[in-house]
């Protein structure tokens, strides 16, 4: 086939390694200690939170326990044969309660697990994943054991790998491929018994869409080429009718088998890094139908959420088009990617759970919808709009799933230390105030980078917006949109029960209508929340998202969103978590890098004036010490403000409870709330630097102004 390339082999030699926490002796063998401290203990929500230095809390049997996660790289040639793990130093710790998982909320539904009374295994493997054909042992340690209210821990473990010979497949070997799998391994020092090839990489971006398509995707292949991109266009058609990526057996010969084999063979022969799916999925209209998704099947307590198990469990995921080792269905039944419990297959996941090349999905079913998406993506990359580029704004709606899960904006405000200080966060939160689609429309339109959401949602819903409410958003600066939403992100225009819209989903006209976002990251399914607590599983995939971008330095889109599913892997088995790994897709160019700002400015902010006391009449504060600022009579609201580098300083805005009482654009910063007032009141001061960037301070008062 043309575009084959050869690749020529670096010669290396195997040297014998010793290493403090791996040894490979003679019987191919991997050997590792854990050490592990005395355990902390405390009072949780629904019991006694038990936690070890170095471990995650982890869900097992319905309560929740410390486990340490381990991700050994195997040497090159190897796989995992058998696994001993032997614990030392048994302690009792005492007798507890041990603190129960909260109910995973999904949809309208509460879903309950019951909680073990004892828990003697101690240790979990998840799996052996493939990455770029770099071999991984996933597996999560357990330093703790529980018999019914008995609690003891492990001071130690050690872990035994015993290794067998297995051809390394889709191992392709280049340098690049090497520094992405250091990100996800705990024993760097093995990727060293991996040869170095030296390749040619040929397309290092690909676009799959329909022949009808074709021309009209030519100039966005050009724009790439434009920027040193070696990119090019396969269509489903002329994949379809070569023999070399078809497959004997009828269930793997599909439509799409045959683009993922295409896949494959480009990301092996070509150096392919980013696919492109440039083509819908509406499975009603066969017309438009171009590029089938696979519907992979999470098994999970309590899920599906359908009587009939039917089609909430199967999950539309392009997961499938990423992840490129095994065929997700080793049982041969109709569902793709179970776990290692629920198939027939042995003791094995099906699904593969590493990506070998990232994937966006573009969901065009017409010329004006390619020529949008195309425009838009352009526009982002090379838009210098300062203001828009620093903005990203938290979106929360009401959840009411219980205490601190109660307001989205719970949940928002824990990824606030995740993201950079360059950045102006504007929080739209119901927990503080009340807001609508028009208020959210406001905001978009004078120009936003990244959207943070969490709200209820459905196919043709989200964000308080129906798919005709998009109409308000007029904005020539296009956005990035996380969201955790139920269902906006249904490609295939599902709904429950197996029901289909003729309209897209929300987020195919978010992305492929003239404004709004240039590319988004939603549910094809229900987001799954948790009672009475913001660790939920759509939350932990949200954190891995911005941990990617503002921690790992992850810039481009498809990668952020792939590296966010496996760093979760970890946990895959945990209640709802692969669920959410398959649903959560990339609606957009996977290549695109968020912006971020390129100017920073500190803008340091003190209310002055009031502060904790009494005032009478302006004057004051009286008896500073008390917990509380009561005041009688009018105020004067004064504040200080600064800036690095100076004379950065645009406005200092005064708002009483969200209102906006003044704009001031020169010091001194004072102004007179003298307006008729009775009870608990909130007096907020922003100050807003010229390039955009704002900081506030906030008070609680008590006025009684009776004028």
């Amino acid at each position: 086939m043309r575009g084959k390339t050869l690749c020529v082999f670096v010669s290396f030699i195997m040297i014998s390694m010793i290493f403090s926490s791996v040894d490979i002796g003679a019987k191919d063998t991997l050997s590792f200690k854990y050490f592990f401290s005395s355990p902390g203990i405390s009072e949780g929500k629904n019991g006694v939170e038990i936690s070890i230095e170095g471990c995650e809390m982890y869900e097992y049997g319905g309560i929740l326990i410390p486990a340490k996660e381990i991700h050994i790289l195997l040497p090159y040639g190897k796989d995992v044969s058998k696994i001993d793990v032997k614990a030392y130093g048994k302690k009792f710790l005492g007798e507890y309660e041990i603190e129960k998982a909260e109910p995973i909320i999904a949809g309208n539904k509460r879903i309950v697990l019951s909680s073990t009374s004892q828990i003697h295994r101690i240790y979990e493997k998840v799996g052996v994943y493939s990455l770029r054909g770099y071999r991984i042992l996933v597996m999560d340690l357990f330093p703790l054991s529980y018999d019914h209210g008995k609690v003891f821990y492990y001071s130690s473990m050690e872990v035994n790998v015993e290794l067998k010979s297995k051809e390394n497949s889709l191992y392709r070997g280049f340098e690049k491929d090497r520094e992405w799998v250091s990100r996800y391994i705990d024993n760097d020092e093995m990727l060293a018994t991996y040869p170095i090839k030296k390749c040619g990489e040929k397309y290092e971006y690909v676009i799959i869409t329909a022949e009808k398509f074709r021309n009209v995707f030519q100039p966005f292949v050009d724009y790439k080429k434009s920027r040193g991109i070696n990119a090019t266009i396969f269509t489903v058609e002329e994949i379809k009718i070569n023999p070399s990526f078809w497959n004997s057996t009828p269930m793997f010969n599909d439509t799409a088998a045959k683009i993922r084999n295409f896949i494959r063979y480009a990301y092996l022969n070509w150096g392919t890094d980013y696919v492109l799916l440039g083509g819908d999925t509406d499975v009603m209209n066969a017309s438009d139908n171009i590029i089938p998704a696979r519907r992979l099947y999470a098994t999970c307590v309590g899920l599906p959420l359908a009587k009939t198990d039917v089609l909430e469990a199967y999950i539309p995921s392009d997961v499938y088009y990423a992840c490129l080792d095994g065929n997700f269905n080793d049982d041969m039944d109709d569902k793709w990617g179970e776990n290692a419990t629920g198939n027939d297959a042995g003791n094995k996941d099906e699904a593969d759970l590493y990506a070998e090349v990232w994937v966006g999905r573009a969901c065009v079913d017409s010329i004006r919808e390619v020529n949008n998406f195309i425009n838009k993506t352009i526009a982002y990359e090379e838009s210098s709009n300062e203001y828009a580029i620093m903005q990203f704004l938290l979106v929360g709606e009401y959840l009411g799933f219980g205490k601190e899960a109660e307001w989205g904006g719970n949940h928002m405000d824990k990824l606030i230390p995740l993201i950079p200080s360059a950045y102006n966060i504007t929080k739209l939160y119901e927990r503080d105030r009340e807001w609508n689609k028009y208020d959210l429309a406001g905001i978009m339109n004078r120009g936003v980078n990244i959207v943070n959401h969490l709200g209820h949602g459905w196919t043709t819903y989200a964000l308080q917006m129906s798919n005709s409410d998009l109409r308000l958003l007029r904005n020539n600066d296009y956005f990035f949109l996380y969201s955790q939403t139920c269902l906006a992100g249904s490609f295939d225009n599902w709904y429950p029960e197996d029901h289909y819209y003729e309209d897209d989903c929300f987020a195919e006209h978010l992305t492929l209508d003239e404004h709004g976002a240039f590319a988004c990251i939603m549910n094809s399914r229900y987001g799954l929340g948790r009672e009475n607590s913001t660790d939920s599983p759509g939350e932990r995939f949200d954190i891995s998202f911005l941990k990617a971008l503002f921690q790992e330095n992850i810039k481009e889109l498809g990668r952020a969103n792939h590296y966010s599913k496996e760093d979760n892997v970890w946990r895959i088995n945990e209640n709802g978590m692969r669920w959410i790994y398959y649903e959560t897709n990339l609606f957009g160019d996977p290549q695109v890098r968020i912006k971020e700002p390129s100017q920073t400015v500190e803008i340091n902010i003190t209310l002055e004036k009031p502060t904790k006391g009494i005032y009478l009449f302006d004057f004051g504060p009286l008896i500073p010490s008390i917990n509380g600022t009561v005041i009688l009579g009018g105020i004067t609201i004064e504040a200080s403000v600064t800036t690095n580098p100076e004379n950065a300083l645009k406005d200092v805005r005064i708002y009483i409870d969200n209102e906006l009482k003044a704009t001031l654009e020169n010091p001194p910063y004072k102004w007179k709330w003298n307006e008729q007032a009775r009870g608990k009141h909130k007096i907020t001061v922003e100050a807003c630097a010229t390039n955009g960037k704002c900081e506030s301070v906030e008070e609680q008062v008590f006025i009684i102004n009776l004028l």
